[in-house]
C-alpha cells in the first residue's frame, strides 16, 4: 500500500491520478475489512453465547427428566413413556371370522355373501364392453 502524503496538494503534484484513485480504493477496502472483522467477531461472540445458553437449558431439562423418571419409578409406573403393546383383537371388532351382522339383524345371524349367476355376469360384461366401444368411437 502506498503511504499518504501529509498534504493533499503535494500528492496531486507528485503522484498521477491513477495512483490517487488506487490509494483511495485501498483505503475503502481496508475500512470495509475492518468493519467486516468487527461484525464477524460480534456474530461469533453471540453464537458462542447462544450455544452456552443452549447447553445450560439442555442440562436443566435433562435434570428435570431424570427427576420425573425417578418419581414415576417410585410410584410404580415403570417410567416408560411408550404405550403398552396391544394383544388380541382390535377394539370395536366383534369376535368372529370377520363377517359381521348389519344393524337391525338379530344376534347370531350373519349376512351371506352375494353371488352372481354366470348369465348376469356375462350381461354386465357385455354392457361394459359396449360402453367402452362407445367411448372409443366418441374419442375418434
Amino acid at each position: 500500500m502506498a503511504k499518504k502524503a501529509s498534504k493533499a496538494g503535494t500528492q496531486s503534484a507528485e503522484q498521477p491520478a491513477g495512483v490517487l484513485a488506487m490509494t483511495a480504493a485501498e483505503n475503502r477496502i481496508d475500512e470495509f475489512a475492518e468493519d467486516l472483522g468487527r461484525l464477524l467477531g460480534s456474530a461469533q461472540a453471540k453464537a458462542e453465547d447462544w450455544l452456552g445458553q443452549r447447553k445450560a437449558i439442555l442440562e436443566h431439562l435433562t435434570g428435570l427428566r431424570d427427576t420425573a423418571n425417578g418419581l414415576i419409578a417410585r410410584l410404580g409406573g415403570g417410567g416408560s413413556s411408550e404405550p403398552a403393546a396391544r394383544s388380541g383383537r382390535k377394539p370395536g371388532r366383534p369376535p368372529g371370522s370377520g363377517a359381521t351382522r348389519g344393524p337391525g339383524r338379530p344376534a347370531g345371524t350373519v349376512k351371506k355373501k352375494r353371488t352372481m349367476s354366470p348369465e348376469a355376469r356375462a350381461r354386465i360384461a357385455a354392457a361394459q364392453r359396449a360402453r367402452w366401444a362407445k367411448q372409443k368411437r366418441n374419442k375418434e
